[in-house]
Formats: C-alpha cells, structure tokens, sequence
C-alpha cells in the first residue's frame, strides 16, 4: 500500500527562492510573499495536483480551517491508497484515479471500511463527506479560471452511505472522576481532571485557557447578585469563563463561555498561589499570555500530554479494580454535559438546561446535544445526596473538592 503524507501552511514564509520552477521563463518564485496551501505527497515524495490544488483552494479561500484540511487529507489518501490497490487504477498517475471513480467503487470501499476495519457509522460517514467534497464541489465543478475536470459526478443524489447510527453516550459519572481522581498524589493532575469536568472544555482547549481567563471569572464571582426573590445580595455559584476553540470557521477560533463552580475555581486560585505554579508563571510578560495549567515541567500541558494522563490514571484505577472502563477527556467533557442537564439550578426546564449545554459545549446544532436526553441509570445514583435530593452541580464541585484536595508544598515538584 503506498504512503502519503500531507504539509499544511496556513499564511507562512516559504522559501521557494530555490525552486526549479525559477528555471523557467517568466517564473520568479521568493522568500517575500506569505504562502498559504497544502501539499500532499505520496511516498515517492511527488505531489499529488487534484488534491493540494483542491485543500489549497478551501483553505486560501477560507471555505476550510487547518484542522479540516488535514482530516481532508488523510481521508483522501486513505481512498487512494485504496484505489491504487484496485486493478483498473494501477496504470493512473498520481492521484488521477479520482477522475474515473464510480459510485460502485465508493460503495465498495465503504463497505470494506464497515466489514473489515469495523469503523463506526459516523467515521464512514465523515470519510463520505470529504469524497462528495472534492469529487462533488470540486472536481465536477467549474471554478474561475478552469471548467470541471468531470463530466459526471457519483454524488449527484447525496451522499453513498447510509446515516449515522446514535448511539448512548459513553461518560464519566461523578463517582468514576472522584476514583480517578484519587490515583493521582499530585494536587495539580487532580485539579486538571476536575476543571475539565467542570467546565466541559475539549482536550485541545485545555492549553488555550489563561491566567487571565480565570482571573476573569474570579472577577465576576467576586460580584454579588441580587435575585427577584430576596433583597440580600448573594455570591453566584458559577462564574462564566471564556474559552478560546479550535473548531471554528475560516480559521478562526471560535469564542464561546461555559460555567465554572466557584468550588473549583478557589482551587484554581490555590493552586495559583503555590510556589510550584509560580516557579513555570514567572517567565511570561503578561497574565493574558501565561497558562493556567503547566504540565510536569513547566511547559503548557498539551492534547497530548491530557491524554497520557488519563491513560496512566486509568491503567492504575482498572488494576486496582476501582474503574471498570478507561476514561478519556472526551468522557470527562460528557460527564460535564449530564451534570449541568441534571442541576436544578440551571434552568427551571429540562428545554432551558439543554439550551444551556449547547452554549457551553460549543455544539452549532441543538441536535449535537440531544444525544445527552438518553441518560444512562446509574449516572442518577450519583446524582443525589443522602435523602435522595437532587444536588445542584456546583454542591457537587464542592463535595468534590473536599473530598480530594491536597495541598501544594514548597518541595513539590510536580
């Protein structure tokens, strides 16, 4: 099976001075013009046209984000690894295959994805997708200065494979995150894994969160509201905290605000105010630029390095007997969507907490957090207190946080 690989450059400086098109007349080709595009490569190192003129193109035109161009790309050299493979293509150049393949073949080849490799409904459906937009949008349309390069397209009636299957949302219920949480002997890996519950951020947002942020949200909970019901004024439970995404459009982050309990944001503060934090904090300029998280060793903790976390952690609570399945940070970010459905404090209607789960989660369709109305049953166990009552999410936070905080020394290292 060949092998390809894919470079993605978004507005940066590329030295082309070199390049062997300067060798022809009327080319002129320098280090003083920013380049944006995507070239992909197949394992001879030569560029594959059809598709880097086709990620170049959405991404120079800010039709597609970085992200999206190199899941593009994957999945494109996915199918054309697979195409070469096939007999009719063995003679095409490059990735030419492209431009003769039938309806018949991508069914073959979806299925082959079901049948063989076992990929989920939804990963066939997101490979689907990316065939109908180059094939479809690109290929088989006329663009400003070429016609089409197909004359007929397998996509002409929507897309080949069939639709998603729902399925119930594997999350981390309060119980599985405090025993999770109690493998670890370091006061920062335990406040990261209770953030994240808290505030349902994505594994990739993690490192965009600042200082400056937090100070932010603690500024407005330091405000004291006053409600219809009482002249007293009171400290909200809750403070919105900004979180700059990584799904946004035209390659833009995608602003957006989710709650955080005030429990968990005083543990924040402590773990600000440890000699450990300020040891990694002291070499930026500006509260807007220093993480609010470090890793082990002082540097912003990545994706990454998220995920190794909760691998170990995992590993040692299903030896002990304590977990019975892994836990990943896109469990804890359900975990985050069921505890904010179920607070009573949210919203005085299951509609209005709903509403508030999409804002936070940064789903654009409603129909992306409908999937959390199937609540599994042993999630409510952790729902109540001792009289059966519901506790509100920031009740949780808090029992959370007594239950397992610890406190940071001058000798800790990590």
């Amino acid at each position: 099976m060949d092998q390809f690989s894919s470079y993605v450059s978004a507005d940066e400086t590329v030295d082309l001075s070199k390049s062997l098109l300067n060798e022809d007349e009327g080319v002129c080709l320098s280090i003083n013009k920013l380049h944006t595009g995507v070239v992909a490569l197949n394992k001879r190192m030569r560029i594959l046209p059809l598709i880097s003129e086709f990620l170049s193109y959405g991404l120079r035109n800010n039709k597609i984000s970085r992200h999206t161009a190199k899941t593009y790309a994957k999945n494109l050299t996915y199918f054309l690894a697979y195409l070469k493979k096939r007999p009719e293509f063995q003679n095409t150049s490059l990735d030419e295959a492209f431009l003769s393949v039938s309806k018949f073949v991508i069914e073959e080849y979806l299925a082959e994805l079901r049948t063989t490799y076992n990929l989920s409904t939804a990963t066939i459906r997101n490979r689907d997708a990316t065939f109908q937009a180059f094939i479809h949008k690109f290929l088989y349309q006329e663009q400003e200065f070429r016609g089409a390069y197909i004359e007929q397209s397998p996509y002409e009636n929507g897309l080949i494979s069939g639709p998603v299957k729902q399925k119930l949302v594997i999350s981390c219920s309060l119980d599985e995150l405090t025993k999770l949480i109690l493998q670890s002997s370091s006061e920062r890996e335990r406040l990261i894994l209770q953030f994240i519950f808290d505030s349902g951020i994505r594994r990739s947002e993690l490192q965009n969160i600042t200082k400056q942020d937090i100070e932010d949200a603690i500024e407005f909970n330091s405000q004291k509201l006053i409600y219809h019901t009482t002249d007293m004024p009171v400290l909200s439970p809750y403070a919105p905290l900004s979180i700059q995404g990584v799904k946004g459009r035209h390659n833009n982050t995608k602003q957006r605000m989710t709650l955080v309990s005030r429990a968990v944001l005083n543990r924040i503060i402590k773990y600000h105010a440890s000699p450990l934090y300020k040891k990694y904090s002291r070499k930026y300029s500006s509260l807007s630029e220093t993480p609010a998280f470090f890793n082990a060793e002082g540097r912003p903790i990545t994706p990454k390095g998220l995920s190794k976390l909760l691998d170990r952690l995992s590993e040692r609570a299903l030896k002990r007997g304590m977990l019975s399945k892994a836990m990943s940070p896109h469990k804890l970010r359900h975990g985050y969507a069921y505890d904010l459905l179920q607070s009573p404090d949210i919203g005085p209607t299951y509609v209005d907490r709903l509403a508030v789960v999409q804002k936070s989660l940064g789903h654009a369709f409603l129909s992306s957090t409908e999937i959390y109305t199937k609540i599994p049953l042993e999630l409510y166990k952790t729902m109540t207190d001792s009289d059966g009552e519901l506790l509100t999410k920031a009740e949780k936070m808090e029992h959370l946080v007594k239950k397992t905080q610890l406190k940071i020394s001058i000798k800790d290292k990590k």
